[in-house]
């Protein structure tokens, strides 16, 4: 199934905060196994052109973030959308970080 994906709090439409909709939640996506090939996907799947990766790990809590939804994204950078990657569902307790 499809797994809608939005960035909020940035400058524009492609960037911000990385949320997903997941098992009918939207969510943060914590840090674990999120790299440039993850970031390659999601700028595909939102028509976002080349990433710039910027990790800046911090708190679920912090700066009104959402709970956990995915602990862990792994992608090859080849997938058209997220979906098509391995996701691990999360919950905040196990997720000390978050992007």
């Amino acid at each position: 199934p499809a797994v809608p994906a939005r960035l909020w709090g940035g400058s524009s439409q492609c960037a911000g905060r990385l949320e997903l909709l997941f098992a009918g939640t939207w969510g943060s996506v914590c840090a674990e196994g999120w790299d440039l090939a993850a970031a390659r996907v999601l700028c595909r799947q939102l028509g976002c052109g080349r990433p710039r990766l910027v990790p800046v790990p911090c708190s679920p809590a912090a700066a009104g973030a959402s709970p956990a939804v995915v602990q862990q994204v792994q992608c090859t950078g080849q997938e058209p959308a997220l979906e098509h990657c391995i996701l691990q569902p999360g919950h905040p307790s196990s997720c000390p970080t978050d992007r």
